[in-house]
């Protein structure tokens, strides 16, 4: 049962990973084109309002997302003396704990930013006049998606076929 629940939860953690690497994809091709569009414009025409806002709501969506493909691949900075330092059960031991450290820490901030995002009802951006509630959505979404990796990891862990991909193993 707890090897069917580890392979299932590994699964879904790989498809939300492909699923963001596209949309991190769409982001990028999308910020390049308003940037591109904007420096035509504002050149040959007249200087597009929103371009700038979109780019900075793309690059912050981005950002966010791309910290998600960066944690499942174990490519954070981090601190690894300690966790190379311990072999075998101690290092497997150790490794569990930062994961579900940072399982605490993700749910924790994602419940502080469903409580922020709560209070910007009536904040609208300025040129695109869309609900920033929207913008800030990228914080518990990409959170979320963390915290769903961490817990693939230490089902992965527990049953022992947690790859060696990540840092922490």
């Amino acid at each position: 049962m707890a090897a069917k629940l580890s392979a299932l939860l590994g699964g879904v953690s790989d498809l939300a990973d492909r699923i963001i690497t596209t949309l991190v994809f769409l982001i990028v091709v999308g910020m390049v084109t308003a940037t591109t569009l904007q420096v035509i414009f504002r050149v040959f025409f007249t200087a597009l309002a929103w371009s700038e806002e979109i780019s900075r709501y793309f690059l912050v969506w981005g950002t966010f997302f791309a910290a998600t493909m960066a944690y499942k691949r174990g490519n954070h900075i981090a601190i690894t003396f300690v966790v190379n330092a311990l072999r075998g059960r101690a290092r497997l031991c150790f490794s569990l704990l930062i994961y579900l450290l940072s399982l605490l820490f993700f749910i924790v901030i994602t419940c502080f930013s469903l409580s922020m995002i709560g209070l910007q009802v009536f904040q609208i951006s300025p040129a695109l006049g869309i609900p920033m509630q929207l913008v800030y959505m990228c914080i518990p979404i990409s959170l979320t998606v963390m915290a769903f990796h961490a817990l693939a990891a230490v089902m992965q862990m527990l049953n022992g076929t947690k790859s060696k991909e990540g840092v922490m193993v």
